[in-house]
């Protein structure tokens, strides 16, 4: 098993100079267009959609509170799972100023979904312990916490092939299913309310949310994929390698069951479940596809009409790049 430049164990005096030349250029790439896209709750004009919120049927104010109070405890946890998971094993110095970077978007991140709940009067308590009390959303945690946690009580040696398994699926797990599907899926309910003419301003910071969240999802792939370049072994590993497939198959499949049980039989927000599970069924491919399996569902095309008209070539244009496949919704 051949040195990793990424991961390791170093002293702090260690890796304190940036390099001309750095070895893994992309991080350098991803640290730029996450500095370009830092944004402020303050700037967004919230409380214009307060009236919109007082108007929204039971049914509709229901989907729009749990997605709230998902996002306001998950953005707190992906923090946790970078200062306490893989961060402290990353050495390369442009990869922590990446990482680091997502880290204190997350912050604003939450500053943003309190600042929703503040401005509309929610019960900040029950929706910050929602995934605590509801089964589904505390399984779509628990998958996360229940790996990860084992890197935060020391059990990621990144000096051996099981150590460097651990440290990769934490990052999967973090940046690619928390970050890239359950997220992604979430997103859907926002921007079908924008569709229908609510909670527009609320929904412009979703906008900004996502472009942060299509940077985070490439931080992952890309250290995944330098992960496995710099360890065959990994590659090698068949059964590690279906293991990493089923996890994101299985993870999938818990989302269709929590979209089931919002949207079964009703259509909210113009969304129905049928409509939503093939979404996030291209969602899944697409996560598949950027890691280099086979699609698992062949969806090639976004179902979600309202969601091919939203111009995201500003997520391209706003950082002066080429589109990728990583802003992919």
């Amino acid at each position: 098993m051949q040195q990793s430049g990424l991961i390791g164990k170093t002293s702090v005096r260690d890796n304190i100079i940036i390099s001309d030349n750095p070895r893994y250029p992309i991080f350098k790439e991803l640290y730029i267009k996450q500095k370009k896209a830092i944004w402020f709750p303050e700037e967004l004009n919230i409380q214009q959609d307060v009236l919109d919120y007082k108007a929204l049927t039971p049914v509709e104010k229901e989907v729009f509170d749990m997605a709230v109070g998902y996002f306001s405890s998950s953005e707190l946890l992906v923090g946790n799972v970078l200062v306490n998971g893989f961060f402290p094993l990353l050495i390369d110095p442009y990869a922590k100023m990446s990482f680091t970077t997502q880290m204190f978007v997350e912050n604003i991140h939450s500053d943003f979904f309190e600042s929703i709940m503040q401005s509309f009067a929610m019960d900040r308590d029950k929706l910050y312990r929602i995934t605590q009390t509801d089964p589904l959303l505390y399984k779509k945690q628990d998958i996360i916490i229940r790996e990860v946690d084992k890197l935060t009580y020391g059990k990621g040696d990144p000096y051996t092939v099981a150590g460097r398994k651990l440290i990769l699926k934490s990052i999967l797990l973090n940046n690619i299913v928390m970050e890239g599907i359950f997220f992604y899926s979430t997103f859907a309910h926002f921007f079908a309310m924008k569709d229908t003419g609510k909670m527009k301003n609320v929904v412009s910071g979703v906008e900004l949310v996502l472009i942060d969240e299509s940077l985070h999802l490439q931080n992952g792939i890309e250290a995944i994929l330098i992960l496995l370049d710099e360890t065959p072994e990994i590659v090698q590993d068949e059964e590690f390698v279906q293991e990493i497939q089923t996890v994101i198959i299985d993870s999938a499949s818990l989302e269709f069951e929590y979209l089931e049980r919002m949207f079964g039989g009703k259509t909210i927000y113009g969304l129905t479940f049928r409509e939503l599970k093939r979404y996030l069924q291209y969602i899944t491919d697409r996560r598949m596809e950027e890691l280099g399996f086979e699609p698992a569902f062949h969806v090639d095309e976004n179902p979600l009409k309202f969601l091919q008209k939203e111009d995201f070539k500003k997520l391209t244009n706003f950082f002066e790049v080429s589109s990728t496949e990583y802003t992919n919704y």
